[in-house]
């Protein structure tokens, strides 16, 4: 395993800003999926172009891991505002992460959303050789966690908080939806990628930190904001940097 570190963002709005900051870059095509190896600054990265979505995510990050084998996995973009007293340009850190999509509804005649239990994903267990349910809630790496507290420090434009990341291929924009959400399972924000890439990397054993800034918030009645992407991908970059110097002396990181 070397010091290269793959980042990833579902569209190109997303990735965009990370691309053009790459140096000495070679493309590569796996699947449909674009992966691109570069440097920036004294850092090697690879970017990865997931596509939207949670299938999508988790075949690019195993492909990814597969190919470059990353010393650790940043999966980064925007996200809407589960949390009312995050609005955009603020940043979530993951410090965990879940499947919104993944549960059980209570057993009862009437339909309602609000009876509701999370379910774990399911995931090999070579110790069994067998496929059992997962904990619901994945924990973000503590070595990357701390790095990125370290280049919060230089961020002026919004909040930088550790939070919970909700995970689903759905756009949830009903308030109390969010609310309940929100109270009921601790999250911060909803995107579609962070949870099913953090499930490939823990098959994989690779360090992971899902990494979101809120790029709207249906309790200010902000409309998605594109400049955050950016935003995001800039504060990314500055995390890769301060990652980057939290290897140890044999090149892996330190935890």
């Amino acid at each position: 395993m070397d010091k290269r570190i793959m980042i990833e963002g579902a569209m190109d709005l997303e990735t965009k800003f990370l691309l053009d900051a790459l140096k000495q870059t070679q493309e590569h095509l796996l699947g449909t999926w674009r992966f691109v190896e570069g440097w920036y600054k004294e850092v090697p990265l690879v970017v990865a172009v997931t596509a939207v979505g949670a299938a999508n995510a988790a075949a690019a990050t195993a492909l990814g891991i597969e190919k470059f084998k990353p010393a650790a996995v940043i999966s980064q973009g925007t996200a809407g505002g589960h949390d009312p007293a995050l609005g955009a340009y603020d940043i979530v850190l993951g410090k965990q992460s879940f499947d919104a999509s993944s549960y059980r509804t209570a057993q009862e005649d009437r339909a309602d959303w609000q009876h509701m239990e999370l379910m774990g994903a399911y995931a090999y267990e070579p110790d069994s050789g067998e496929f059992v349910p997962q904990a619901v809630y994945y924990p973000g790496d503590e070595v990357l966690l701390a790095a990125a507290h370290k280049a919060a420090a230089g961020y002026s434009r919004g909040r930088v908080v550790d939070g919970c990341i909700a995970s689903c291929n759905t756009w949830n924009r009903q308030k109390e939806r969010l609310q309940y959400l929100h109270d009921t399972f601790g999250s911060s924000c909803e995107e579609m990628e962070v949870h099913s890439a953090a499930h490939v990397c823990r098959q994989y054993e690779i360090p992971f930190l899902g990494i979101r800034m809120i790029s709207n918030s249906e309790f200010r009645e902000e409309d998605f904001q594109p400049e955050t992407a950016q935003a995001c991908q800039e504060f990314v970059l500055s995390v890769a940097q301060e990652i980057y110097r939290s290897y140890d002396c044999a090149g892996q990181l330190g935890n």
